[in-house]
């Protein structure tokens, strides 16, 4: 925190989505304050910047959506190949789709926050836990999901874990 200015803040206000009052303050303290003047103008600059790389980078590495489909069921081919349940286990149709997100999540981001993501997704569907996800509320679950996968993953997580969520219907 510099001057009573959290990094919360400093990313709000370039996103311009601080309280209008929030930022009436913040403005008028930069009037007043070169440091943070200074800091804001370096902070808008590479912003800008990560915004127009990241820009730049969808468009060089767009995807088809024949591409997209491809990939995506290569690599739930691949993760349905690495997790053969044994003879004497038999999953339900249900729990093989939370297994098959459970390890797309878990190729992305780690097998500990891939849990985390499906029980939070859980809670926000109203269910405890992804064990009690049943066909009356695997929409919810799933939409919680692709949502938190958003943020984890960004757009191709998304695409990723939609997929996977309608890929093994019941």
């Amino acid at each position: 925190m510099m001057h009573e200015i959290s990094e919360q803040n400093w990313e709000a206000y370039l996103e311009d989505q601080l309280a209008a009052d929030e930022r009436d303050r913040m403005e008028a303290h930069m009037l007043g304050c070169l440091t943070c003047w200074e800091l804001y103008e370096q902070l808008k600059l590479t912003s800008q910047q990560l915004h127009e790389a990241g820009a730049e980078a969808r468009r060089n590495l767009a995807l088809s959506d024949e591409e997209l489909h491809r990939g995506l069921r290569g690599v739930f081919a691949r993760i349905s190949s690495r997790r053969k349940p044994s003879a004497s286990v038999n999953y339900s149709p249900l729990q093989e789709r939370l297994n098959h997100l459970e390890a797309a999540l878990a190729t992305m981001c780690g097998s500990r926050t891939a849990a985390n993501a499906l029980q939070a997704a859980a809670q926000i569907a109203a269910v405890r836990s992804p064990e009690q996800v049943t066909p009356d509320n695997w929409e919810p679950f799933l939409d919680s999901l692709t949502s938190i996968a958003t943020v984890m993953c960004g757009e191709t997580g998304v695409h990723l874990i939609r997929e996977g969520g309608r890929m093994h219907p019941e």
